[in-house]
């Protein structure tokens, strides 16, 4: 990746209004958390009518990702993802990240996908963020 710059366009899977068969989700940030309110569509389901694990991780690694400044991208390092109870289709969740530590080069995140209508966490992850800089 040596030369190459991590340039921002609007085409991201998950928050890119550009992307045509992106989800365009879009993240709030407030109080130094991120925050985004969303349902899924029978498209990203995995078993009848339960959205798939993988673009639950998804959605959680960009909310973490989404905490970067405009001077810095986010790339991740590791992730870990606890699921525990099922999204299904078309229920409206709340996805929340923060950072856990700032360790300058390496940030800890973490973020929790909430089913709105009960308050039933979804799934929680955790990852390492390596930080690099827009001058680099």
């Amino acid at each position: 990746m040596k030369g190459k710059k991590l340039r921002r366009d609007n085409f991201c899977f998950v928050c890119g209004q550009e992307n045509p068969k992106g989800m365009h989700l879009k993240f709030h940030r407030e109080n130094g958390r991120v925050r985004a309110r969303f349902s899924l569509e029978k498209y990203y389901q995995g078993y009848d009518n339960v959205i798939h694990g993988g673009i639950i991780s998804l959605i959680l690694d960009e909310a973490m990702a989404y905490l970067q400044n405009y001077e810095e991208r986010f790339l991740t390092g590791k992730i870990a993802v606890r699921f525990y109870n099922p999204l299904f289709v078309g229920e409206e969740v709340e996805v929340t990240a923060e950072i856990k530590e700032d360790r300058k080069r390496i940030k800890i995140t973490r973020a929790q996908m909430v089913r709105i209508s009960d308050g039933k966490k979804i799934a929680e992850a955790e990852a390492i963020m390596f930080v690099k800089r827009e001058s680099e």
